[in-house]
Formats: C-alpha cells, structure tokens, sequence
C-alpha cells in the first residue's frame, strides 16, 4: 500500500487539518489535506475510536470537505486515501463545549438577499438606531465627511507611463483616503444622515473610480501591484448599495458591471494562486469576502447571471467556513502579529455581517472570531508603543505611512460579542477618533451580538496562543498603563508572509513603555534591503545566533512551538521550544518567570557540536553599561539587565544596523525612525549551555 505523506514544501501551503491528537472545537470540522502529484479524486474516511464501522464518509475533487452533519462529542480517526494510496488513520477529538456550526449554501444566502437598498451594511429600518447608539461615532462620520468634500476629487494614477508622477507606494496611500476613507464617509452620510452634498460627493467619487480601467494599473492583477485593486474590490459594492438611489438606470448599470470585473478578477487571482492550498498568500485572504459581497449587491441589477452570482457565494462560504483563517487558529491568535491581525480581521467583517443578517448564520461563531478579542487584550491593548511580532510592531494607527492600518479600533464587533467589560470599554474609548482614516466598513454595523448567547471571555494574565505560536504574561491586565507584560513567539508558523525568523524572540513593556523590543522597520516600503536584510533575519531580534549563524528567513522550515504559559498568583510563567528552527540544536527550552518587579529568562540549550551562543536583545533606549549589570532608561522606567549565567560578562553595544535604513532608496523616499540600540553578550564554545539572564524593573518614583 502507497503511503500519501502529506509534507509540506513551500511557504504558505495548508496545514493538514485535523492534526495527529488535536482536540476539535467546532462540529462538524473541515478536513484539509495537501495536494498530491497526479491524483484527481480524494476519499476522506471518519471512525470512532476503537471501532472498524466507517461513521462518515466523503470523496471530492478538492482538497478540503466539511461534512454536512454535526458530529457528536468524542474520540475519531480519520484517513486520506487516493486510489491505491492511503495517509493512515490520525487521531482527534470533538470537544463536548465544540461549537456548533452548519454552513449556508450560496443559494440559501442569495435567496434570502432581499430586493431592497441599502441591503448590504444595514437596512433601512436600522439606520435610527444606528444614529441614537453612536452619537460619537457620528460626530466623527460628520468630520470625515468635512474633509472628504475638502479632498476634492482624485487624479487617474500616472506612475504606469510617467516616471515623474506620484509613484506607486505613494499614490496608493493617497488613494486610500479617497476611497477607503472619504468615498465610504460620504455614501455612509447620504444613507445615515440625508447629507445631500455628502451624497453628491460619493455618487461623483463613486463615477470617477468606476471610469478609471479595472484592467489597467487599478488592477488587482495589476504588475504594479494590488493596492488600488483591492481598495476597489472591498469599496465599490458597499457604495454602489449605499448610493444606489442617487444613480440613474445607465449610472447603475456602469458601476454594476465594474464590480463585477473585480469580483471576476478576485475568483481567478484565488484560482490561480490554489488558495485553498496556498491560503498563506497575505492578501488573497480577503478577497473571498470581497467576491461575496458583489454577489449580494448584484442581485437583481441583472448583470450576470444568478447562477454565476450564486456560485461566487458558494466559493466564499467554502472558504470562510472551511480553511479560513490560515494564520489563526481555534486560539485566536494571528500569526502574523498585532499589526496584520488589527486589519485584516476587519476585511471580511461586512460580508460575515450581511450573511448572518440573511441566512441567520454567523461566521463568528467559529471558535477563532470568539477567541479572537483575548489576542487583542494580550497583545494590543490601548497605550502600547509597539504591539511585538512581526512587519508593523512598530506602527500605531496615526503612522504617517500607513494611517489606520493598525486599526483605530481592532476590537470593534469582537469586543460586543465575546469580550467582558473591561474589552467593551476599551472598545467604547478606541471608537472615540478625531478622523476614522480606513476601517470606516465596520464602524455602523448593526449591533446583533446577543443573538450568538455566547460566554464572554474573561481577561486573564497568562495564556498561550498555541496555534499562532505565542504566549503573554501581564501582571495586571486591567491596567496596561502601568502593568508589566512579557510577549514571546516560538511558532509552527516559521518565518514566512509578514513574519521574521526569530523563533524564541521576546519583548517587555512596562506600562505600554517598550523596554525591550525587536528591532527594525519596512524602511520606505516592504521589500526594501534594510528589511529584508535586517528586519526579517535573526540578529534583529531578541534570540540567539550559533557560531554567528541565525535562522533561515522566508522559510516554513524555521517553526517553533509554544508550550505553556501558567499564573501561580505571586509570579507567571511561560516556557517555548525554539528548538527546530536551527539545523545545530538537538534541544533548546526558553523559560520565562515574571513578577511585578522582575523577569528571568533562562535557556537550556543543546548543540549537536560544541558551539559558541551570541545571546541578543535589543533595545529604543540607549543602554549604559555599569559594572556587572547594563541600565536602560525609558520614560519613567529603570530596567537592569544582569547576566547571571553562562555568558561572558561584557556585551557589544551598538547603534547602528548592519543594513542603515535607507541603504538602497532614493534620497527622496528616506525616511527617519526612532534610533534602536543593540546588545549580544557572547559565551565559550561548549556543546551544553545553561544561560540565566535577569531583567529587574524599577519605576520612577519606587
């Protein structure tokens, strides 16, 4: 018999989905596999633990299926089998608290579509409560609608045949404002508040986007890049169905045929990449949602055929209630860190909204959307200077480069539904902004949240986010303005799409005040050589190097795996396994042991040959070495780093990258960051290292 063995051998591909002993949350599952060379047809086989009778069975095309039954709580194995080849029976569990979640079919979701406008954020009859819960928020829509109509309108983009026009990264920032911001404002003022000159400005805006070639340079497909596209693809339907009064039978027709050749080119970007087996590409994640939320606003305007529009929501409702999320899991965590996990959690939330308005079907109910605002309490919460891992740990929701790409309010709908008090009322203070400047999509949805009569998560001091790959520790979660915070990664999800290869990094906030963090920036724009060539190897972070030597960037081979993170009430603790991610390791643990006062980082560390560890950190103050211990000063806090064990006693101290950050960009894109300093203490070469550091926190004042 052939053995199928389900390897993974690029970035990005599928996890296979139950994995060996995993413990599901959701019934019935989706089971997921890797594609194998030359076969067209897979049978998935279920049975009860200890039994030979098959207790479900399917065979499909593709390389994932969800049963459409509920499976009861208990112990099952399930097999792959293609032709002669079978994977072997695998072990899982349906957990007895699994939620329970039977997927719509596209046509149940476009027959229950109603002939009505606005239909796709709200309906009418929401919009007076809509006004009377959001006074704040409205005041906020009445200023970006002031600066929308200020803004004017944009200018096609030139960059394509005119070396001297706005280049691409630049005129894509700026069309954002122009649509992701004032367009929505102002097709949301029109339909929120009878704003007549907000409505003249949106059906003006809507009118130039829709002239502009969908095939040219605002492309998703485009080779310049995908920006604009997607600006387009997630904007045009949500204005189309707002504005949809204001347009004349033709005008209706013009903009209804160019949402639907986004849609069209969303289907063959998923297609041609194989989402569904290569569901690590960063922005293709979206786009599913984008595709179904054109079908909904199509309905009706008759310009393709329901067949076409209803195969689109099938496509959408496979993916979001089968594979997806690729980077977050049952934990709630995201992978790709803070930054990405704020926005695009966001992306999709209209299209899950307007499904569980038609159908009575919510995607949130999956075990990630309810779990999700217990990643945001421990890793974003209000204050924070950075939010550690990944591209953007550096980046707050008013960056020039990227103005609300750290979401203005990431906790917005999870916070309503799943989270305590303590998470609404972080909700409540983020929603209060001067300027909402992206996310505007999710900020007048309807509030439905007591129809899911789901537990809210409590807070909690210590958790593991095993499926992301991290771990925090907060002393006091409540109060992030003067709590201590330890957040490590060690992650099976390496060092691909927006993550670095620094399996074993570590950061520590006092109050929100960074003290110890990973270093590095984008520079100008991703891809520059600072960040490939800094920001996304090793020695930028707070981990080791062996013999000088790092772990392999841009590579699902560099994966690690959190193990556990405990409150023993008077301390907190936390350990990793960074093990893998080094060909020269036979065993590496990291333990981590915080108090209110004081943090330990201990490794134990075995090479396979005798060895010299470079133990690094890195830090936004400049250190100043005393004797026997180095002193870093930031903000109103003391932090004291004592080497007691197993490293030789003075560090290197630099301030400067191997890579300067704008080494390669033209000297009109340079751009100035905070200064970072950088530490690597160095030990003798032996094969076992025991390695001890202490990290004691004194604050201004104490």
């Amino acid at each position: 018999m052939k053995i199928l063995p389900q390897l993974q051998t690029k970035n990005g591909q599928i996890f296979p989905s139950p994995r060996p002993h995993e413990i599901m949350q959701e019934t019935p599952p989706t089971f997921s596999w890797l594609e194998e060379a030359d076969i067209s047809s897979y049978c998935v086989r279920i049975r009860k633990a200890g039994k030979t009778e098959i207790f479900w069975s399917g065979e499909t095309e593709k390389t994932f299926i969800t049963p459409a039954i509920l499976f009861p709580a208990g112990d099952y194995e399930w097999n792959l089998s293609a032709g002669d080849a079978n994977r072997g029976w695998y072990p899982f569990s349906i957990s007895p608290d699994a939620v329970e979640f039977l997927r719509p079919t596209g046509r149940e979701i476009f027959d229950s579509v109603p002939d009505v406008r606005p239909r796709h954020l709200f309906f009418s009859e929401d919009i007076p409560s809509i006004i009377s819960s959001r006074p704040l928020a409205i005041e906020t829509l009445r200023r970006n609608i002031a600066l929308a109509l200020a803004d004017g309108l944009p200018t096609p983009p030139a960059f394509h045949r005119d070396e001297n026009a706005l280049p691409y990264r630049e005129y894509f920032g700026r069309h954002r404002d122009f649509c992701d911001r004032n367009l929505m404002a102002c097709a949301l003022g029109h339909a929120l508040l009878q704003d007549e000159q907000a409505g003249a400005h949106a059906k003006n805006l809507l009118l130039t986007l829709c002239d502009w070639n969908s095939e040219g340079p605002c492309s998703l497909e485009s080779i310049w890049g995908d920006e604009i596209g997607l600006s387009h693809a997630r904007c045009l339907p949500a204005a189309f169905d707002l504005c949809y009064d204001l347009l004349t039978e033709k005008q209706r027709i013009f903009v209804a045929r160019t949402i639907a050749h986004y849609a069209e080119q969303c289907l063959r970007l998923l297609r041609r990449i194989n989402f569904c087996q290569n569901p690590g590409n960063s922005h293709a994640g979206r786009l599913p949602a984008y595709l179904g939320e054109a079908a909904m606003v199509l309905k009706g305007t008759g310009v393709r055929p329901d067949a076409e529009l209803i195969s689109w929501l099938d496509f959408a409702v496979e993916i979001y209630g089968g594979i997806f999320p690729y980077f977050g899991g049952p934990d709630g965590g995201w992978a790709e860190g803070p930054f990405y996990a704020s926005s695009y959690t966001k992306w999709f939330l209209p299209f899950f909204l307007a499904v569980e308005r038609y159908s009575g079907v919510s995607f949130l109910c999956r075990p990630f959307y309810r779990h999700l605002i217990r990643f945001f309490q421990h890793f974003c919460p209000p204050g924070w200077e950075i939010h550690p891992f990944g591209d953007g740990y550096w980046s707050l929701p008013d960056d020039a480069e990227w103005p609300g790409f750290m979401a203005q309010n990431p906790y917005h709908i999870y916070a309503e539904r799943f989270g305590d008090e303590l998470m609404k009322k972080w909700s409540r203070e983020a929603q209060q902004q001067e300027i909402f400047k992206l996310h505007l999509l999710d900020v007048f949805l309807p509030e439905r949240g007591a129809q899911l009569s789901l537990p809210p998560e409590s807070v909690t001091r210590a958790q593991i986010f095993p499926d992301a790959g991290l771990i925090s520790l907060h002393t006091d979660p409540a109060n992030p303005g003067s709590e201590i915070a330890l957040l490590a990664r060690c992650s099976r999800y390496a060092s691909i799409s927006h993550s670095h290869a620094d399996q074993g990094n570590f950061a520590l906030l006092c109050g929100g005040v960074a003290m110890i963090a990973p270093s590095g920036y984008f520079g100008r724009r991703y891809g520059t050589r600072h960040h490939f060539d800094w920001t996304n190897q090793t020695k930028a972070h707070n981990t080791i190097l062996i013999d000088g030597m790092g772990q392999k960037p841009f590579s699902f081979e560099s994966s690690g795996r959190v193990l556990s993170a405990q409150d023993h009430g008077d301390h907190l603790t936390a350990e990793i396994d960074p093990a893998n991610a080094y060909p020269q390791i036979d065993c590496w643990k990291r333990l981590f042991s915080l108090t209110e006062s004081e943090l330990i980082v201990t490794d134990h560390i075995q090479l396979k040959n005798p060895g010299k560890i470079s133990w690094l950190l890195h830090t936004l103050s400049c250190p100043e070495e005393k004797v026997e211990e180095i002193i870093v000063s930031r903000k109103g806090i003391r932090l004291s780093i004592q080497a007691a064990e197993g490293l030789l006693p003075t560090p290197q101290i630099r301030d400067q990258y191997d890579v300067p950050l704008n080494e390669g960009e033209p000297e009109a894109y340079h751009v100035s960051m905070p200064s970072q300093f950088h530490l690597a203490w160095e030990t003798e070469s032996r094969r076992e290292h025991r390695i001890q550091v202490r990290f004691c926190i004194q604050k201004e004042g104490e």
